[in-house]
């Protein structure tokens, strides 16, 4: 959404129609599920993809008709080819596609842009909703952006509370339906969620890159003033050089989408971060380690007052289980894991 907001707002500048294209609904197996979104350029080039392939290249072939007739549409995609040699695509399922024709300079949408990138800004939830016909064919294009704090701007078909409940409905369907008849799409644009990568050794230079290419704010805290360099971090939005480990996340706003990573030099500062941690609302706590040194920094942890519910939120041994042993195979283990968990917060 990140990506995609920020090209259209620069069309919209520069005055360039454009095209938005969202899976709104499908059938058995597709390349994305359905709200994956693109953004098509006169030119033919794309920010987002809904998943490569025959289903886009066939997108923006209809993207930019839409573009040269100045109309929107939906259209369907059958993704029931048979043979691998063959020009359709094999998934097995079929999708439904809306492609909405954004004229230059658009002042309509431009406002609802605008308010969504002031809710990035404001590190604020936001959510665009899309209304067009269900059938395939031309439709009209309307939007709607409910903004945390904020009166609602664009159309308001019903109330923003009857809105907002359809949300839940569409993130499994990719649609619903309106009291009127049409159908909403919604894309959300949540705060981004911070990986807190702690320790600034080999295992965390490998991360911060990974970590930050999947969408997350990389902070990178260590003591160690030559370890702690933003110059070894480039991909880190912080790199923080800490007095010592004792207080390495007190002055760090904290939530559940923030992901802690304890990737330190020594069982010490594992465990004095770890306490810090748990004290914390984080959707995320993984700890780098031995089976022997898990086990004894969790008895540590019992020993001063941590329950096992406490304990169960620490995932450890830390990523997925890829039989990964340099630093750049364990930045992918466990970048996989930061994602698994956070699209498990996003339902």
């Amino acid at each position: 959404m990140r990506e995609i907001l920020d090209a259209a707002l620069g069309l919209l500048e520069k005055g360039e129609p454009f095209a938005l294209v969202t899976l709104v609904a499908q059938q058995g197996s597709t390349p994305r599920a359905a709200g994956a979104q693109m953004l098509v350029r006169g030119d033919g080039s794309i920010a987002g993809t809904i998943g490569g392939g025959l289903l886009e290249a066939t997108t923006m072939r209809e993207a930019a008709k839409a573009i040269s007739g100045g109309r929107s549409h939906v259209t369907t995609v059958e993704l029931t080819g048979q043979s691998v040699s063959g020009p359709a695509m094999i998934c097995g399922g079929h999708a439904a596609v809306l492609v909405a024709y954004v004229a230059a300079g658009d002042p309509g949408l431009r406002a609802l842009l605008d308010e969504l990138a002031q809710a990035r800004d404001d590190a604020r939830a936001a959510w665009l909703y899309t209304f067009f016909a269900a059938e395939p064919g031309p439709t009209e294009v309307r939007y709607c952006v409910l903004r945390d704090g904020a009166e609602p701007v664009g159309e308001l078909p019903c109330a923003p509370a009857e809105l907002r409940a359809l949300a839940g409905k569409i993130a499994v369907h990719g649609s619903a339906q309106l009291p009127d008849g049409r159908s909403v799409s919604v894309e959300a644009l949540l705060p981004p969620t911070t990986a807190v990568i702690c320790g600034a050794g080999h295992v965390a230079r490998a991360l911060a890159p990974v970590a930050a290419a999947v969408g997350f704010e990389v902070v990178v805290l260590d003591d160690r003033p030559e370890f702690a360099a933003a110059e070894r971090f480039p991909d880190a939005s912080r790199v923080v050089l800490l007095g010592s480990f004792a207080g390495a996340l007190a002055g760090l706003e904290l939530t559940s989408r923030s992901f802690i990573v304890v990737v330190t030099r020594g069982h010490a500062h594992d465990f004095s971060v770890l306490e810090q941690a748990l004290r914390t609302p984080a959707g995320y706590i993984g700890l780098m380690g031995s089976s022997s040194k898990r086990e004894k920094i969790f008895k540590a942890l019992s020993a001063n007052g941590f329950s096992a519910a406490d304990l169960d939120r620490i995932f450890s041994p830390i990523g997925i289980a890829i039989a990964a042993e340099t630093p750049a195979e364990l930045a992918v283990s466990i970048t996989a894991e930061l994602i698994s968990v956070r699209a498990a917060m996003a339902g």
